[in-house]
């Protein structure tokens, strides 16, 4: 007989997916404060790539259109094959082999978010299934008849698959260790370059609305890049609400128009991940200044914060 079929599933949502569900963690805040109210670690591509032999190489495809012809029975669109996802996955099918464990922590790599991080693979949701069976039809069958790992694998949050393999099991040495990780990939920008596609974002935004468009503000510009040096990169509350003080303060003591000012931080990975807060797409937004700058999550790894100053 065979060893049993374990199976495990890891989910890694975006920080913009996390927030929906956190709130307290701050990373999405919009303050609006009248101007009246004032008186006027791991480096990255440092995960080390495993060789496959070319027969497990058609193995790890083989899982993937099993995986793909799962999905399209619930009329799913297929996940497109990552070839930097399964040298994640390799790796850690590998290490589990090696130092004998099943789980998605690993000692030497950490967790999913971790190896990405390490593989210098930007995705705004990762998840991520290990298996051990005979072979792939078993494996995936096993999968699918575990809720969290057919949720794995027929989300509709990601669009990229990678799948390791590698012989041997951790409960039977006859066995495959099976790994797959799902991903919707982000394109790496610069500050800069996110900067210039989210001044895209609004203005696509604001006419998709039917509102005119209002353009950047100098001032709130020039406030937005001195300010956003101050913005800590977990976005907290209350200094976000500090920010948005020194705002009205700088604003007071300039010839405007604007009655007050809304402000906006984000911690983002890309600009494809941002979605404009409704404080832009008010009737009574006159203006915006907006700053991008270079940031870190939790465990260190790259990121971007932004920072948005809408003139009412």
């Amino acid at each position: 007989m065979f060893a049993g079929t374990p199976f495990c599933s890891y989910t890694l949502l975006s920080m913009r997916a996390r927030l929906a569900t956190t709130p307290s963690l701050g990373r999405r805040l919009v303050l609006t404060l009248p101007l009246a109210a004032l008186g006027c670690s791991s480096a990255e591509g440092d995960l080390p790539k495993v060789a496959a032999p070319p027969d497990v190489l058609t193995l790890e495809k083989a899982m993937a259109d099993a995986v793909n012809a799962d999905r399209a029975k619930q009329g799913l669109p297929p996940l497109a094959y990552d070839e930097r996802l399964a040298d994640i996955a390799r790796y850690h099918a590998n290490d589990m082999q090696k130092n004998r464990f099943f789980a998605h922590e690993s000692p030497t790599s950490g967790s999913l978010d971790d190896r990405l991080a390490k593989a210098g693979y930007l995705a705004a949701v990762g998840r991520e299934n290990l298996a051990e069976a005979l072979d792939v039809p078993r494996a995936e069958d096993g999968l699918m008849h575990s809720p969290g790992h057919r949720a794995n694998i027929l989300s509709n949050d990601v669009t990229h698959i990678g799948v390791g393999i590698v012989r041997g099991g951790i409960g039977d040495p006859r066995n495959l260790l099976f790994v797959q990780v799902f991903a919707r990939p982000v394109e790496k920008e610069s500050p800069s370059e996110a900067r210039a596609k989210l001044v895209g974002k609004i203005e696509a935004a604001r006419a998709a609305k039917g509102l005119p468009a209002i353009g950047e503000s100098g001032p709130l510009t020039e406030l937005a890049d001195t300010l956003i040096a101050d913005m800590p990169d977990d976005i907290d509350p209350s200094a976000l609400e500090g920010l948005g003080k020194t705002a009205v303060a700088k604003l007071g003591k300039m010839k405007t128009n604007l009655s007050g000012v809304a402000v906006g931080g984000a911690r983002i990975l890309g600009s494809s991940e941002y979605e404009p807060p409704q404080a832009i797409l008010s009737p009574g937004a006159k203006s915006f200044g907006i700053a991008v700058a270079d940031a870190k999550d939790e465990k260190g790894h790259p990121a971007l914060k932004v920072l948005l100053l809408v003139g009412q």
